[in-house]
């Protein structure tokens, strides 16, 4: 006789290939070692009726027939929560929510609204219990159904998602056990540093590809005159949007240090976001385990959260997910648009002769000051760029 025993409140499945004339205590012994419930505990249910092993007889006189299904669960008293004690713990889950704004932000509705409810917490929380205890059982009567019948096609793919999904579930269980944290969000890194002379917080990503400024904030810092418009293109990464040109050398100035910086101009929400270009170029470490950011023999901290721009932490997860915020095929079909006039300021003759003396090409030499309104030092950081 062929049975399929779900053991109660476990994933255990006992597929079993019995005789017709094994008696009850037989049955019985055999149960005990399967599922480590003594004799004496054992409940066998049938159809939802309890099956009478008290008295001496085999399993024909129960009535069973192969196939059939039948549940064992363990007898005893109920254990009864201590109500004091669950109390306790549920007031102090509900003053954890309430200290905790991010916590609250990931609740349903109709729990968040409950959190100044003590009476009304506790209701939905034992209303939660039960419905996943009801959920288990579900999940275990449908197990011991698919297994009933395990040469079925259709059983032996849902037998397989039911496994994955429990290995899904314990992994879940695992992660939330050993690092919590990873449950929670991280808040970006940023720095104070200045650009230009002017004060900004600067968003430290090094899975950006360039160093973007903000048009806002070139204007702010007076760097819009200093535009190169013959770079305008497209970034692409989540998602796109239009390069508005490029800044090819301005005073990027961090805790005593001064660094010419590149920018390409985006009109985004982050008013400036140092990228692996400027990272890669000056060889900077950030130092996770000393929270800083370190370039050449200056190091800076990164804010702490409540210092961050909170613009970031709430924008689209384009922006959140950083990587390649634009392409370079895109930045280079940008450079082969047709170029713009000259601007109509002229190069200083000695301006020109410095820059020469420094070995750089005459015209080069003046394009640059014609374009940095002749200030050496930008025309040499392009020239250098």
């Amino acid at each position: 006789m062929n049975l399929t025993i779900a053991v109660e409140d476990t994933d255990q499945i006992i597929t079993a290939d019995l005789p017709k004339d094994l008696e009850f205590a037989d049955f019985k012994a055999y149960l005990k070692s399967e599922s480590n419930i003594d004799e004496n505990q054992q409940v066998l249910l049938f159809d939802g009726k309890q099956l009478d092993l008290s008295k001496n007889g085999t399993l024909e006189d129960l009535g069973l027939k192969d196939d059939d299904l039948l549940i064992l669960k363990k007898s005893g008293p109920a254990q009864q929560p201590q109500l004091g004690f669950l109390d306790a713990q549920l007031e102090t889950v509900r003053q954890q929510y309430l200290s905790n704004p991010q916590i609250q932000s990931q609740l349903d509705p109709e729990t968040r609204a409950a959190l100044h409810n003590p009476a009304r917490f506790r209701e939905l929380a034992l209303k939660m219990v039960e419905n996943q205890r009801q959920l288990q059982a579900d999940h275990q009567k449908e197990l011991a159904q698919l297994y009933s019948n395990p040469d079925d096609p259709e059983n032996q793919r849902k037998i397989m998602e039911l496994i994955n999904q429990e290995a899904i579930e314990e992994n879940l269980r695992t992660a939330m056990e050993i690092s919590p944290e990873s449950f929670t969000s991280v808040h970006m890194l940023y720095i104070n540093c200045e650009v230009n002379g002017t004060p900004v917080k600067a968003f430290v990503d090094s899975g950006a590809q360039t160093t973007i400024i903000s048009p806002s904030l070139a204007e702010k810092t007076g760097l819009t005159r200093l535009i190169d418009k013959r770079f305008i293109g497209e970034a692409r990464g989540v998602g796109s949007t239009k390069i508005l040109g490029r800044i090819h050398s301005a005073p990027l100035k961090i805790e005593n240090g001064y660094f010419p910086c590149t920018f390409t101009v985006i009109d985004t929400h982050v008013e400036m976001l140092l990228g692996l270009d400027m990272l890669r170029r000056y060889q900077a470490n950030i130092d996770l385990k000393r929270n800083q950011l370190v370039i050449d023999d200056v190091s800076t901290s990164f804010l702490p959260e409540h210092e961050c721009p909170s613009m970031v932490e709430q924008a689209a997860p384009s922006s959140q997910l950083g990587g390649n915020i634009f392409n370079l095929a895109d930045a280079q079909k940008a450079t082969k648009r047709p170029k713009m006039a000259t601007p109509k300021s002229t190069a200083d003759p000695a301006k020109v002769d410095q820059l020469v003396a420094m070995g750089f090409d005459r015209k080069q030499a003046e394009l640059a000051l014609q374009q940095t309104n002749n200030n050496v030092e930008m025309a040499a950081g392009m020239l250098f760029d």
